[in-house]
């Protein structure tokens, strides 16, 4: 008989489920777990038998896919938070076998499953070994329910990595937009639910057409013929999880022709979506609105379908606007003007009774207007080659360190706008982040992990 290398007493690792979302959790926490464990860890679903096993064990799943999980809920030695998406985290002495450990990790369902392995990565195993972990319990969830990225879909240079890290920063909603669906959505639409990532698809409701007049009726039913034809022919059957769109309101005209911009969308945007309604009456809308062309006439929406979320852009300063370089915190205006931007986004977020309130900030990376930005046809998405991309990242990281530079003396200001319109509503909130043409698949930059923190709880520097 071959003696074992290492004689030591093991760590198994035992899952709940090794499919879609908790599959890629379970591949997170073991490929993490080896580089701290010298022998090849024992990893297998757990069937509720313990008896015979004397090593420690590291459970991962939720209490109905992982039976000792249950049992130690049963047991009372695990609470896991009730909230979507949460999760507990807790090590402590094994009621299983006497001089051993466990270490649990448990989700209130798949997404808290893979939210707790990313946790444990980052914040245990990144200050102890395994051996060395000391009695612990964290308990989390999000406080901000949609958290992710908007992006031109035909920047996403390799779409697995993009998605891979947008999971292991906690993000659950992808928008890419492009001027038509590319060959292979489906695909990466599967990949993302793979990841508890939702697939927002983007298209225009008259954004970049010319000639259009927005307060001509025959203008905005040649739009709407448009939208339910692309829809229909295009995007209807492909599995996403909603639309997002555009139409003219990336403007500074309050009015057209005597009536404010607002009431013109609003009728418009509640005329079409009627349409696709009528078909679909599940379909998730997102409306993406431009304030500057709103301003104090938001008051012209409300009749818009509570149905429909609003998806605000350019709503002041602090997290809103393209640079950060360009926001003057500090005493006097900038204090100021972040008091301006927050009030003014209360009122927003309370226009509607109940309906969701979702934005758009920006700050970090977007697509080169003027030299770079192109329109196109079909195309395959997120299938560069690795060289193109490594390369890419040497060119746009002298920016990204002036944005990260940036961004670790505004987090403070952003966890205060965040905390504010937190409180100010109970409905659903939504915040997707421009990150765009950044290269992120290749390299999470420091100031994009600081936004993604901040949307899971904008309270945890506040509650220190």
């Amino acid at each position: 008989m071959r003696k074992p290398i290492y004689e030591g007493t093991r760590w198994s690792l035992v899952y709940g489920s090794y499919e879609g979302v908790e599959k890629f959790a379970v591949n997170e926490l073991q490929k993490t777990a080896q580089l701290y464990l010298p022998y090849m860890i024992e990893t297998r679903q757990g069937t509720g038998e313990v008896s015979g096993h004397k090593g420690h064990l590291i459970l991962a799943g939720t209490a109905s896919d992982n039976k000792l999980i249950g049992e130690l809920v049963k047991k009372g030695l695990l609470s896991i938070p009730s909230k979507p998406e949460g999760y507990v985290i807790s090590c402590f002495n094994s009621p299983w076998s006497e001089g051993k450990r466990v270490i649990a990790i448990a989700g209130s369902d798949p997404n808290g499953v893979l939210y707790g392995v990313e946790d444990f990565n980052a914040k245990i195993l990144s200050h102890e070994s395994f051996d060395n972990v000391k009695d612990f319990t964290i308990s989390d969830y999000p406080r901000i329910e949609n958290r992710g990225i908007w992006t031109w879909g035909y920047v996403i240079y390799d779409y697995r990595r993009f998605i891979d890290n947008m999971a292991r920063l906690k993000m659950n909603m992808l928008a890419f937009w492009n001027d038509c669906p590319p060959e292979n959505c489906r695909e990466v639409i599967d990949y993302a639910h793979s990841r508890g990532i939702k697939a927002v698809l983007g298209f225009h409701w008259g954004w970049g057409m010319d000639d259009i007049d927005l307060s001509n009726a025959e203008h905005r039913a040649r739009i709407k013929g448009i939208v339910l034809d692309n829809y229909n022919n295009n995007y209807r059957g492909l599995g996403m999880d909603g639309i997002y769109f555009q139409t003219l309101t990336e403007h500074e005209n309050t009015r057209i022709n005597g009536r404010s911009v607002a009431s013109i969308v609003c009728d418009m945007v509640n005329d079409i979506s009627s349409g696709l309604f009528k078909d679909n009456p599940g379909l998730y809308i997102q409306f993406g609105l431009h304030a500057t062309s709103i301003k104090d006439s938001y008051e012209d929406l409300k009749s818009l379908d509570p149905r429909i979320t609003i998806m605000w852009e350019d709503a002041g300063g602090v997290v809103y606007p393209f640079i950060p370089s360009e926001l003057e915190f500090g005493p006097g205006s900038g204090e100021n003007k972040l008091r301006e931007t927050i009030e003014y986004s209360k009122k927003l977020a309370n226009l509607r009774n109940g309906a969701e309130f979702a934005m758009v900030p920006k700050g970090w990376t977007c697509i080169d207007w003027k030299c770079e930005f192109e329109h196109h046809g079909k195309f395959i998405m997120g299938e560069r080659h690795h060289d193109y991309i490594h390369n890419r990242l040497a060119q746009k990281q002298p920016y990204w360190d002036k944005v990260n530079s940036a961004w670790v003396k505004e987090q403070n200001y952003a966890a205060e706008f965040y905390r504010e319109i937190r409180n100010c509503t109970d409905s659903k909130m939504t915040v997707l982040g421009l990150i765009e043409d950044g290269m992120f698949e290749e390299k999470i930059q420091p100031s994009v992990e600081m936004f993604a923190k901040t949307i899971w709880d904008p309270f945890a520097e506040h509650k220190k």
